[in-house]
């Protein structure tokens, strides 16, 4: 049982509006990111495909050697350029992860439901921060991206909305926990 449903009548729907409207801003924020980076970023350095991840991550060289004509270069980032992609990203995807597991905590679902959205969200944003590496070491882990980035938006935006949804159009009902 989680904390919070040891407390008399606890629920998301609950929470004081102050409490509701941060939360609120800081999960659309993340939705407006998640949106950006999926629809924008992503496809916009990759073309939602393998070898534009192997593009992004491991420059156009590899193409060359192939005999493939190139529209745009790029050059193969240095180990330090992939280092410092990596890096901070590490720690942030780590707090966006708590903080969404923490909110969805709060709500009420299956146990079982629970712990697989936060097992399949961890391993998905492990292979993705670690994506960008294992590329530049091995052009054979590109087809991984695309999936992983897939599963960890979808698991975010279901963490992110499920307490949206709770906290703003559910009334305090007794529920799994």
């Amino acid at each position: 049982m989680p904390p919070y449903a040891a407390i008399p009548r606890f629920h998301l729907s609950n929470l004081p509006v102050t409490t509701k409207v941060a939360l609120t801003c800081f999960a659309l924020l993340l939705l407006f990111a998640m949106g950006f980076t999926a629809l924008v970023s992503y496809p916009e350095r990759t073309k939602y495909a393998a070898d534009g991840a192997r593009d992004n991550f491991a420059g156009t060289e590899w193409r060359q050697e192939r005999g493939e004509i190139v529209e745009q270069e790029r050059a193969k980032p240095s180990e330090r350029q992939i280092y410092d992609i990596v890096h901070p990203h590490s720690f942030l995807m780590a707090v966006v992860f708590f903080i969404l597991c923490h909110m969805m905590e709060m709500c009420r679902a299956p146990r079982a439901v629970k712990i697989g959205l936060y097992l399949l969200a961890f391993v998905s944003t492990v292979a993705v921060l670690l994506a960008p590496l294992l590329v530049w070491k091995r052009l054979a882990w590109a087809p991984v991206v695309g999936p992983a980035v897939i599963v960890m938006t979808a698991t975010y935006a279901i963490l992110t909305v499920v307490p949206l949804v709770q906290m703003w159009m559910m009334r305090d009902v007794e529920g799994a926990g």
